[in-house]
């Protein structure tokens, strides 16, 4: 199996070109192998556009930074009249230059499938997210999906079997970027793009939970129905037996009122000794810096604390009647 170690040739055009590199950024993953992409290919800071999703912390790579919100019908006008606000935002922002650019983006959804249409761009990567990177999912080509499959495509992008293709990486991407073999397994090996310079990350970042070797993590809100919140966290409080701090899924953070009710029951069920995660803490390049004990939910950490030399434990959240 071979991967690229060159710099990839549409990356290379960009910085020669002056292009604008334009990156969507929806969780720590996406910020580490981001600031490794800019730091391996050198790329001018003058000419980076990030975009931040889901209330994400880009202290990291804090480059013309732009924070997406969605609003509370963005969904419904996305999927029963195909109509993006937030894309429309971002299309606006990133063709406010008059330059061409590229996009990193860690799959094909709406916002990223619509900027891709503007007639600055000039070609798109993934970069490793997280569990989705990891899957069999193969790629698809944009000229062969039928009027079914692009409502469907439209409506949920839908991942199942392994054989299935879904519809998550197009087949005319230049490359995808990670940290780890193991990544985009269905996509030819000779398009994945292996970075090793993530130690150079301790340059800007440092440790923020130095000494407290115990961290939990909630799962994502979606799976469980609001009475069902103080039963997850007492599952994984009761675990921390010498303390430590909970790291809440972003779904938690979406808004003031859902993150002030969840931190009341977190301290509720706790004598103090466990805290709140801030949200600025990289979990995974906290592992640099020294092992750590993560518990919570089945979440693509398990695969970095593999990576990294740490340990978690996985907490079966069936048992509390998890939706699907």
């Amino acid at each position: 199996m071979t991967y690229k170690e060159s710099i990839p040739e549409i990356i290379n055009e960009a910085n020669n070109k002056n292009w604008i590199h334009v990156f969507f950024i929806v969780n720590p993953i996406t910020v580490i192998v981001s600031r490794m992409i800019i730091e391996k290919y050198n790329i001018n800071k003058k000419n980076i556009k990030i975009f931040s999703f889901r209330n994400t912390d880009t202290s990291l790579i804090d480059f013309s930074v732009k924070r997406i919100k969605t609003g509370n019908y963005d969904r419904y006008l996305e999927k029963f009249f195909w109509y993006s606000p937030t894309s429309r935002f971002i299309t606006k922002e990133v063709e406010k230059r008059n330059t061409n650019f590229i996009l990193y983006t860690s799959w094909l959804y709406l916002q990223a499938e619509n900027l891709l249409k503007s007639k600055y761009s000039r070609g798109h990567i993934y970069i490793e997210e997280g569990q989705h990177s990891y899957m069999n999912i193969k790629e698809f080509d944009l000229k062969k999906v039928n009027l079914l499959d692009k409502l469907k495509r439209n409506w949920k992008n839908r991942y199942s079997e392994e054989d299935e293709v879904g519809f998550y990486y197009r087949s005319d991407s230049s490359c995808v970027i990670g940290i780890s073999n193991d990544i985009f397994p269905a996509i030819k090996s000779d398009k994945r793009v292996i970075l090793s310079n993530i130690d150079l990350l301790k340059k800007y970042y440092k440790p923020k939970l130095k000494n407290i070797k115990t961290i939990g993590l909630t799962c994502s809100s979606r799976r469980l129905e609001k009475n069902e919140w103080a039963k997850m966290l007492i599952s994984v409080i009761k675990r921390m037996k010498n303390g430590g701090v909970i790291k809440l899924h972003p779904s938690f953070t979406v808004s003031d009122q859902i993150k002030n009710e969840i931190i009341d029951l977190i301290h509720s069920y706790n004598d103090k000794k466990i805290k709140i995660c801030p949200n600025d803490v990289i979990l995974e390049l906290e592992m640099l810096y020294e092992k750590k004990s993560i518990i919570g939910y089945q979440t693509s950490l398990s695969k970095y604390c593999l990576i990294f030399g740490s340990n978690f434990e996985q907490i079966d959240f069936r048992a509390i009647k998890l939706k699907k």
